[in-house]
């Protein structure tokens, strides 16, 4: 953006020259080197940009200016559109007044991914509306990570999915098991785990799903190991970031 505002104050400097020398011989010219009124300008942006877990409302945050000063005393009103965002943007009555800096902040718990942007409430009717850029909110399954010993160096490893009614969820879980490596305090310091499996995540109930794999632990952990899950976007679903991707060998533990 920089180089475009840039370009733009270039190719108005030789412009300018040449009307000023103009206004010398005819008033008619004088109305162009009026300068222009400065638009207001909303900006957005989201706490979390990788999303939140569902249950978890969606923090928002930004500013209202006006030629790079801030607007105080501003109404202003979030908007949401729905995923697959194919229909209208739909207006809430979640409102806020800019403070003394401009800035203004929303709150709002989402169940499905969604767009979202803020409109500038106009202090004349007579106004254009104004809108921030749209963002994407991501909202992610609710789920709980859990394992069982089933012997020796055997475990079972279990991850529970919470989403809507209507939400379904067909990609696998990735599992990853790594060694703890613990230092004289007793924590773990290993910094990696090594992708173990890819589990079908499957369906128990509506709003309900479960994934589970069975591990074998290497000796050399010694019975200590950590271990992490990931789990990867579902075509359709409109939960978490359709370009998410998984470790292939490692997941990073710190």
């Amino acid at each position: 953006m920089p180089l475009l505002v840039s370009a733009l104050t270039t190719s108005f400097i030789y412009p300018r020259a040449v009307l000023l020398r103009t206004a010398l011989a005819t008033a008619a010219i004088v109305p162009a080197l009026a300068v222009p009124a400065h638009a207001a300008e909303v900006s957005l942006a989201l706490e979390s940009e990788e999303g939140v877990r569902l249950g978890t409302a969606t923090e928002l945050s930004g500013e209202v200016t006006e030629a790079g000063a801030p607007l105080a005393g501003r109404a202003v009103a979030l908007e949401l559109r729905r995923h697959p965002y194919t229909s209208d943007w739909r207006r809430t009555r979640i409102t806020d007044v800019t403070a003394a800096d401009g800035s203004f902040a929303f709150s709002r718990r989402l169940e499905r991914n969604h767009q979202v942007r803020v409109r500038l409430v106009a202090a004349d009717p007579a106004e254009p509306a104004i809108f921030s850029p749209p963002r994407e909110a991501y909202v992610l399954p609710a789920f709980t990570l859990t394992f069982d010993q089933r012997g020796a160096r055997r475990l079972r490893l279990r991850q529970t999915y919470t989403v809507p009614r209507s939400a379904e969820l067909s990609a696998p879980t990735r599992f990853y098991v790594g060694p703890c490596k613990a230092n004289r305090r007793g924590i773990c310091t290993a910094r990696r785990a090594h992708f173990r499996v890819a589990a079908e995540t499957r369906r128990v109930r509506a709003g309900r799903y479960v994934a589970s794999a069975r591990i074998r632990l290497p000796k050399s952990f010694r019975g200590r190991f950590q271990y992490v899950s990931c789990f990867m976007y579902s075509r359709g679903s409109g939960m978490g970031d359709p370009d998410q991707r998984c470790p292939k060998r490692f997941a990073r533990l710190r």
